[in-house]
């Protein structure tokens, strides 16, 4: 295990073994071969014109194009090809701010569509050192039970604001409250492509950054963290480096954190193949 280790993992795919997904000549997705069939069900709102899939043109408007998706999520979810519904749907475009229809957020990997999300990192610095809070995921979640995550993370839903998601989220996951969200930094994206069985998670990260007082204690709010504890970030370092006890994608935010503040540099082994596939922008 190395940060190059996780960069590559949550990289590993194989785009010929997808079809892109089209829409008003604009790539919005990718369509996997082993789900290929399954779209071919549904001609009357998606059809194969080699070599891309196509919306068809009569879906003119976004709740027309939304509605039609979601019968095709739902076969596959019937399927067993997706997971089942969530109360939540993404805006599915070619780039960020751009909407051609709405999908539930259950069904976004299926369709290959980029899914963007917020993560910020919390921390402290006390004598010079900085200690970072990290949340334990809850038992009893679905997706990565127990692992550790990011102070804050979370989807990008339609219809708000990065910073209003940002707030939420942050009094969601932390309870930090808007007066000290006012204060957390954007430090950039980062991008990933990550083979499924079913389909692909082709995902760009929001990444924040937040230092906080030396006596706030983030306590979570919805259920889905069980403790937050302080490490000091050689701690964080050295988890992130030899094992997989954090989220996939977390590990990436966090590789970031150390780039940025000086603590993983050009003394350090794959220094520049670690900047290379984290920072990479060829992901069109």
């Amino acid at each position: 295990m190395s940060f190059l280790h996780h960069i590559k993992l949550c990289n590993k795919h194989d785009l010929s073994h997808f079809k892109a997904l089209k829409v008003s000549g604009k790539r919005i997705g990718w369509i996997k071969d082993s789900l290929q069939q399954s779209f071919a069900k549904f001609s009357e709102y998606v059809f194969y014109k080699a070599p891309d899939f196509v919306i068809g043109s009569h879906l003119s408007t976004n709740a027309l194009r939304g509605d039609a998706m979601d019968k095709i999520g739902r076969a596959l979810c019937e399927q067993g090809m997706t997971k089942p519904r969530l109360n939540e749907f993404y805006s599915v475009g070619y780039r960020f701010g751009q909407s051609f229809f709405q999908l539930n957020r259950a069904y976004v990997s299926a369709f290959g569509v980029r899914a963007y999300g917020i993560h910020l990192t919390g921390y402290v610095r006390k004598a010079g050192k900085i200690f970072i809070w990290v949340p334990r995921r809850a038992s009893d979640r679905v997706v990565y039970p127990g692992k550790w995550d990011n102070t804050v993370a979370g989807g990008q839903p339609a219809g708000i604001s990065l910073q209003e998601n940002l707030v939420k989220e942050s009094a969601e996951e932390a309870n930090i409250g808007p007066a000290y969200v006012a204060h957390a930094r954007p430090v950039g994206t980062i991008s990933y492509r990550h083979e499924l069985e079913y389909g692909l998670r082709d995902d760009l990260i929001f990444a924040y950054e937040l230092e906080l007082p030396l006596d706030f204690q983030p306590t979570n709010t919805d259920g889905e963290v069980e403790d937050f504890q302080l490490w000091p970030v050689e701690e964080v370092m050295e988890v992130v480096a030899t094992g997989d006890d954090f989220k996939f994608n977390c590990n990436l935010v966090l590789i970031d954190f150390f780039i940025r503040h000086g603590l993983l540099t050009k003394v350090h082994q794959d220094f520049e193949e670690i900047c290379h596939e984290l920072y990479r922008t060829d992901y069109q």
